[in-house]
């Protein structure tokens, strides 16, 4: 990329540049038809409806309590579902589906080892 280039592109994108060397630039047919070549990409590309830019850390306050109220109703909601489902005695063992019979005992040698 050459100056005349970077001259008019930082022109387009609101960045700093030197005047004079924005004038040079554009007394050059070609860089006049830079721009317009410029110009009507960028009104090609852009959609129809600007957005205008929020900055990152700026939010409004009430998504932040939003987000707080959200939290909250999922953390007393989620006691009291696991409350109500928790009304199982566990004092109690529960009482066996089956039992299982153990027939086949291996006789270990002495010392219990292998």
């Amino acid at each position: 990329m050459n100056d005349t280039h970077e001259v008019i592109s930082a022109f387009l994108d609101d960045e700093p540049f030197d005047a004079s060397e924005l004038a040079t630039a554009l007394s050059d047919p070609a860089g006049r038809a830079l721009l317009i070549d410029l110009v009507a990409l960028r009104h090609i590309v852009q959609p129809d409806a600007l957005v205008p830019p929020s900055l990152p850390g700026r939010r409004p306050a009430w998504r932040h309590l939003l987000a707080a109220a959200a939290m909250v109703i999922a953390l007393v909601g989620g006691y009291f579902i696991g409350v109500r489902r928790n009304t199982v005695d566990t004092t109690e063992p529960p009482v066996p589906s089956r039992i299982v019979q153990a027939n086949d005992w291996q006789s270990l040698p002495a010392g219990g080892g292998r």
